[in-house]
């Protein structure tokens, strides 16, 4: 990889950083920065496709602690991701939602 394209490479992943922080959505941010979405899209992937991979972890409830909360209403399961995202799913979780929710983290991990 040459110096110029280093260049670009540091700075889409500046603007993607700046994306996410912004809480808008893909269109509105694009639109807002005069970008084309195709453009944008084709940066995301590229970093995507270049990241290595992180580890995504899970602290899945021992036996005992299974025990003791079945008479509270069960154990949440925790799903700890790469940017300091945890995701804590109940007992009381729906099987779609919960069957959603691990087909589109098997989509990124």
């Amino acid at each position: 990889m040459d110096k110029n394209e280093l260049t670009k490479t540091e700075f889409w992943t500046k603007r993607i950083q700046d994306f996410h922080e912004s809480g808008l959505s893909q269109k509105e941010w694009c639109q807002e920065h005069q970008i084309p979405q195709s453009t944008f899209g084709y940066w995301i992937r590229k970093q995507t496709k270049e990241q290595p991979d992180e580890p995504i972890f899970a602290k899945l409830p021992s036996q005992q602690e299974i025990s003791s909360d079945l008479s509270v209403g069960g154990v949440p399961v925790t799903i700890y991701l790469p940017g300091s995202i945890r995701i804590e799913i109940g007992a009381g979780c729906p099987v779609g939602l919960m069957a959603s929710l691990i087909h589109t983290l098997s989509a990124y991990a």
